[in-house]
């Protein structure tokens, strides 16, 4: 494989939608879906290390629940560090030059975006119910990152997208409405850190 393309970047994105919206966005990357969940996470973290040439630019792609009352549907957060609810993995720092350059660029095209931790929950439950176990010591929150592992030893980032936050229920009319905006602001994401992992040194 050659130098070139091992540069380009592998994005992972744990369910069938938000796949989806990473071949939409970032067209010609290879877009691989990890399934939900920490067990299905770790499992494609163990292919993936196998797999992957190394030094390949990798980000973590999908939706995620708010942990404030006054997030939106379809602002963009980017991880500064990765954490299990249940301390089942250790915490992960992550590159925090390449976060801010992501955030950067993401804030001049899209506004709202923030940086910060990012909590993995084992199961999936209300954000308003996790905004309680947690309080501010996450800017979001999702199911499968922290227990990916380090699966390249080149550039890792991961970008979430907001769908709901405390005080709405897990499905209801805004779940629909607002599971559109974070779709199409997932997509133009994808293409957006392909673009910054590829340049990035």
């Amino acid at each position: 494989m050659s130098a070139a393309t091992s540069r380009r970047p592998v994005l992972l994105a744990p369910l069938r939608i938000e796949a989806a919206a990473a071949r939409a966005g970032a067209r010609g990357c290879q877009v691989e879906r990890i399934g939900m969940g920490p067990a299905r996470a770790k499992a494609a973290g163990s292919r993936l290390r196998e797999l992957l040439p190394d030094g390949a630019p990798v980000a973590v792609l999908g939706f995620a629940g708010g942990l404030d009352s006054t997030d939106r549907a379809g602002d963009l957060v980017v991880a500064t560090e990765l954490f299990a609810t249940d301390g089942s993995t250790p915490p992960t720092t992550l590159d925090t030059t390449l976060a801010e350059t992501i955030a950067v660029f993401l804030a001049r095209e899209l506004g709202r975006v923030r940086m910060g931790p990012i909590a993995c929950s084992p199961i999936l439950i209300p954000a308003s119910q996790m905004s309680k176990a947690i309080g501010d010591k996450a800017v979001a929150c999702e199911m499968e990152s922290a227990w990916l592992g380090p699966v390249t030893s080149g550039p890792f980032a991961v970008v979430r997208v907001i769908v709901d936050r405390p005080g709405r229920p897990l499905v209801s009319p805004f779940t629909v409405t607002g599971g559109i905006v974070a779709w199409r602001r997932l997509a133009y994401a994808a293409g957006a850190v392909a673009t910054q992992l590829e340049q990035h040194k």
